[in-house]
């Protein structure tokens, strides 16, 4: 398959470029703000390609209308019809599963294990995926743990986007945190935590959680809940369900109390959005989120954004854990368009993921180790926490596989859910019970 030329060829005339590109009807003028440093001749096949992308909607709504622009410079560049459509995340896989059946979509963003799930339905691109990892140095430990299937990409990996505990700096002051001001000085307990929530919401400001029925906040911090209080989904054989375990009976008892004692208890039904709105109207003083919290309030509540910091997420007994596992970029074997988007994806990855990656400010943790060093991480300090979050990463399935098992369990919300029906029933042994059963229907 033709490449993209990184430059023009030599000896070549502007027009000439042009007409091979098949983009003579372009005003020269126009075409003056092309990346010719990314485009020379492109293949034939590009010029009349139509392409469709879907992805989730981006909480750093900047990079998510960056990402658009992109796009519209590379179908205009070689004479290609891009549409880029955004939904809410808990709609993104069943479009997906509806694309899978009809049709209609190219490329993909797929959460970490949905790529086991669909491994039937997508497009084997191990080749441009090694390639991506090379040029980066390699890529991060997380995702060499989740993006490939049996060894395999199914999709190229992007990364993910970030997750800690984000704090109003005030509120730990006043309830005696040392170190409050500076978000790289806690090192806390899951009971230090639970003990401050119910301090602060004493005092009228309470911790927040979503707990409903979305793919970010909710299992991102339900999963390390499990994981450090020495549970998991499956033993190493990806078999032996190890949920319903003692210790965690008793977390989750001490977690039934805090829910009581220190949150806010609507948070049984809120998404990715609610603890986001909840934290910047003041209504809650710390909640697991990504930096989208500290990106929003810069621009619109500098007040907020003075008095905000992030920490790790607490540890428990079994450690310290975040779920992190890659998201990707892939190609549905529905597509007509197979070739025009591997050489999209080829020309994103090369020319245009930098800039989006800077924009997000940390926001979205990289997929290669290159980025480990930038200086990025040094320009905020209250971003530096989010370096650290890839040390602590697990996926989904830990301690077994993240495969098609482990992504169905999350599908299906099993480790949310457990939790969700412990604070709503107040039976700890019920919820982890019905937890386990749910998870040996899966895996046994």
């Amino acid at each position: 398959m033709s490449h993209v030329s990184t430059r023009m060829t030599s000896g070549v005339s502007r027009r000439r470029f042009l007409e091979r590109a098949g983009l003579a009807g372009i005003a020269v003028a126009t075409m003056g703000s092309l990346p010719r440093r990314a485009f020379g001749q492109a293949p034939a096949f590009l010029k009349g390609a139509r392409l469709a992308i879907l992805q989730g909607t981006y909480f750093i709504a900047p990079a998510q209308d960056l990402y658009k622009r992109e796009a519209q410079e590379w179908a205009k560049a070689v004479g290609a019809t891009v549409t880029t459509d955004f939904l809410n995340w808990p709609d993104l896989q069943p479009k997906i599963a509806a694309a899978v059946q009809a049709g209609g979509v190219d490329i993909v963003e797929l959460w970490p294990s949905w790529n086991w799930l669909y491994r039937d339905s997508l497009v084997d691109l191990t080749e441009l995926a090694e390639e991506v990892g090379r040029k980066g140095g390699g890529y991060q430990a997380y995702v060499l743990n989740s993006a490939r299937v049996s060894g395999r990409y199914l999709g190229i990996p992007s990364g993910q986007s970030n997750g800690s505990m984000a704090y109003r700096i005030s509120s730990f002051k006043e309830a005696g945190v040392a170190g409050a001001e500076d978000g790289r000085k806690l090192d806390m307990t899951w009971e230090q935590y639970f003990a401050l929530a119910k301090q602060l919401k004493a005092k009228g400001r309470p911790f927040g959680q979503a707990l409903g029925h979305s793919t970010g906040d909710p299992p991102s911090f339900c999963y390390p809940y499990m994981w450090s209080h020495g549970a998991m989904e499956v033993d190493r054989d990806g078999k032996t369900v190890l949920f319903n375990k003692p210790e965690f009976v008793d977390a989750m008892k001490r977690f039934i109390q805090a829910w009581k004692d220190g949150y806010d208890e609507t948070g049984t039904s809120w998404d990715d959005s609610n603890n986001n709105r909840a934290y910047l109207s003041g209504q809650i003083s710390s909640t697991f989120n990504g930096s989208s919290i500290y990106f929003a309030a810069k621009k619109d509540k500098p007040d907020i954004a003075q008095d905000t910091h992030h920490m790790l997420i607490p540890k428990g007994p079994a450690g310290r854990f975040y779920w992190l596992g890659s998201r990707t970029f892939a190609i549905l074997k529905s597509s007509k368009q197979v070739d025009a988007a591997k050489e999209y994806l080829r020309w994103w990855f090369g020319e245009k993921y930098d800039e989006w990656w800077r924009l997000q400010e940390g926001y979205h943790l990289p997929h290669v180790v290159k980025y480990d060093t930038d200086a990025l991480w040094e320009k905020d300090p209250k971003m530096a926490p989010f370096k650290d979050q890839p040390k602590y990463g697990r996926d989904l399935g830990y301690a077994g596989p993240p495969n098609e098992k482990a992504s169905l369990a999350y599908s299906k919300y099993i480790v949310v859910d457990t939790l969700a029906r412990a604070v709503q029933g107040g039976s700890a042994e019920a919820a982890v019970k019905w937890g386990a059963d749910q998870l040996q229907r899966i895996y046994g």
